[in-house]
């Protein structure tokens, strides 16, 4: 119950905000996740580490993924500034460790900063069905693991995910794709449509089993435990930061 009714309260957040508010909302409800998922990723990796990234460097994080609403040149600039200013604290604060820490929070502008903003350059009627994409794939391959799972799909990353699920989860994002994608972006079916839902659906995947190695490196089970009943943020966009830069990489091919 705790789960859904955590999933009911995002979902509705999501469509308000998408749905009904002005882009810029958008951009800043896109950064705070990026921020919040981004600290996970820190602390992951600090605990493996033995030592992490301030939470100062958040914002950082933050105005990354918000500058992706400033056009496309607009992140790359954004980003070298970022590097910059985690070169410039870490190396004053700890030289000794200032390496590590740049590496440590580079990678993290890279994987959930960067990658988040890709959400932002979607068209809106898009969002939706990128969403539904990634949500169905995740909901299916849980419950069709849990229910049909026998074989598994990585066991060495991730030994809960099943061959069983991973299909379930596909077949629930091709069908949440191509019906949302129908009806509020007018795509018509085409066998080039189901390619890039699936190309999406696969990414989503691989983002998944991404944060699943990260986990089991960091020795840990959830990123967090900010969402009762799913984990942590980092937990629930990790399917999206891989499948959004691929569904806005396809999307023109399909207008």
């Amino acid at each position: 119950m705790t789960r859904i009714l955590t999933a009911v309260l995002g979902l509705a957040l999501v469509t308000g905000v998408v749905g009904l508010g002005p882009a810029w909302l958008f951009a800043v409800l896109a950064a705070a996740v990026s921020a919040l998922a981004l600290d996970e990723f820190l602390a992951m990796e600090g605990a493996r580490r033995g030592g992490r990234v301030g939470r100062w460097f958040l914002p950082v994080g933050a105005g990354v993924t918000a500058s992706f609403a400033l056009g496309p040149g607009a992140p790359v600039w954004a980003l070298a500034l970022g590097v910059l200013i985690l070169l410039t604290a870490a190396l004053a604060h700890s030289p000794g460790a200032g390496a590590d820490r740049v590496m440590m929070g580079a990678a993290g502008l890279a994987y959930v900063s960067m990658l988040m903003g890709f959400l932002i350059l979607l068209p809106r009627d898009a969002v939706f069905p990128l969403l539904g994409i990634v949500w169905a794939g995740d909901t299916g391959a849980y419950y069709g693991g849990r229910l049909l799972g026998r074989h598994r799909l990585a066991p060495v990353v991730s030994p809960a995910k099943t061959v069983e699920g991973a299909v379930a989860g596909a077949l629930a994002s091709l069908a949440a794709g191509i019906l949302l994608m129908y009806a509020l972006m007018e795509a018509e079916w085409t066998l080039l449509l189901t390619g890039v839902v699936g190309l999406t659906a696969a990414a989503g995947q691989a983002g998944d089993l991404a944060e699943s190695a990260l986990k089991r490196a960091a020795g840990v089970k959830d990123s967090s435990r900010r969402l009762p009943g799913h984990g942590g943020v980092l937990d629930r966009i990790d399917s999206l930061l891989f499948a959004g830069p691929v569904f806005h990489i396809c999307l023109p091919w399909l207008r």
